[in-house]
């Protein structure tokens, strides 16, 4: 089985410019800007103060790029539109929760994924920069641990990253679901 790393495709698709901190406000407290950014790391719902919020894309390195079925907001969320969440989200509700956002009048959703996949602490390789931590060099998962989840976060990454395992990646394919790219590089900072 093979991991891989989701990354958008920002040459050719757009991206949510909608940033956490006018979500926060649109669900009613500039507060929850920090639930929303820190979600992936604190492993908490966002449900109880969710509400449909209005969100807009734009192009990032080309002109009248296109609207994706799948991208990244904040790296740790996966945005659906209503396509892909038909397609998706009977494989994805186990392990995550939807939040409903609104596009011109059509109905997206933002995933949070509620799972972490447990690394191979053996065969991973912390990176060391002047003496201290810097991130990963290596990063393995448990092949029996991930192999039943569609999307997960790592711990010792730092929650900062989505992965996905090859099920993942085949459910997209065959369905064209485009946006993103998987990278089987999961510690490349430039992927």
């Amino acid at each position: 089985m093979t991991v891989y790393k989701i990354i958008d495709n920002l040459r050719e698709f757009q991206t949510i410019c909608s940033g956490p901190d006018e979500i926060a406000s649109q669900l009613g407290d500039f507060d929850y800007f920090e639930r929303i950014l820190l979600q992936a790391i604190k492993n908490q719902s966002l449900q109880d103060i969710w509400k449909p919020v209005e969100v807009k894309f734009q192009d990032v390195f080309k002109y009248n790029s296109l609207l994706p079925d799948i991208s990244l907001w904040a790296r740790t969320y996966l945005v659906l539109s209503p396509r892909a969440y038909e397609i998706l989200n009977a494989y994805l509700t186990e392990h995550g929760e939807f939040l409903p956002a609104n596009y011109q009048g059509g109905q997206w959703y933002l995933y949070a994924s509620l799972t972490f996949g447990q690394e191979n602490k053996r065969k991973c390789v912390e990176k060391i920069a002047y003496g201290s931590r810097d991130g990963l060099d290596t990063l393995v998962f448990i092949d029996d641990d991930v192999k039943d989840k569609m999307v997960f976060k790592s711990r010792l990454e730092g929650a900062g990253t989505l992965y996905c395992t090859d099920k993942f990646k085949a459910l997209c394919e065959q369905n064209q679901l485009n946006g993103i790219m998987f990278s089987s590089n999961l510690t490349d900072p430039f992927n």
